[in-house]
């Protein structure tokens, strides 16, 4: 098939192609931050719980009869505000060992459960032709798009002073790593 117009392309596959592309970014930038500074910073973390609770109001908000939501559903957009609720309880009682553990529970609930199911039902919403992909490569494609971009970024994090100097930190007002290049 001789590709002359991208609206020949099925539009499942179109929707694989451009949530992969929208993702690469956020997925790069994690990778980035883990290889740098070994962590995520938390205005993403914030993002991320910002979008599961948007999903969690609009389920409430909206009638039942109109969107029936599946219990799963009702607790990966539940968990991420619970956590941020334990977060909150345990700063006040910081040697708490039961507090510290639920945190870490719920954390990495959240993190490995609840945001990719969330993101699979948000792209559901905005492109519900993804939904209806029969063949696995644009989906597998897509899922490798994600991953390939965490890990580049995270390569490069880990590596930063082969691609960046401490001015590039700095001028984009980014926390200057100890182990930064100070260049020429």
């Amino acid at each position: 098939m001789k590709l002359t117009n991208f609206q020949d392309i099925d539009a499942g596959t179109r929707s694989a192609i451009l949530i992969s592309v929208a993702a690469a970014f956020f997925a790069w930038d994690i990778g980035f931050e883990l290889g740098v500074y070994g962590q995520v910073f938390p205005e993403k973390v914030f993002f991320a719980w910002s979008i599961t609770t948007a999903l969690l109001i609009m389920f409430v908000w909206i009638p039942k009869e109109e969107l029936p939501v599946p219990p799963s559903l009702w607790i990966a957009t539940a968990i991420p505000t619970l956590w941020l609720i334990v977060v909150l309880v345990n700063r006040a009682a910081p040697d708490d060992w039961l507090f510290r553990h639920v945190v870490t529970v719920l954390g990495f609930a959240a993190v490995l459960v609840c945001f990719p199911y969330v993101i699979y039902v948000s792209v559901s919403l905005l492109y519900p032709d993804f939904l209806k992909i029969k063949k696995s490569a644009p989906k597998m494609g897509m899922i490798f798009v994600i991953f390939f971009m965490v890990l580049a970024g995270f390569f490069v994090g880990i590596k930063h002073h082969w691609f960046l100097t401490c001015e590039d930190f700095e001028v984009s007002g980014a926390h200057v790593p100890s182990d930064c290049d100070p260049g020429q």
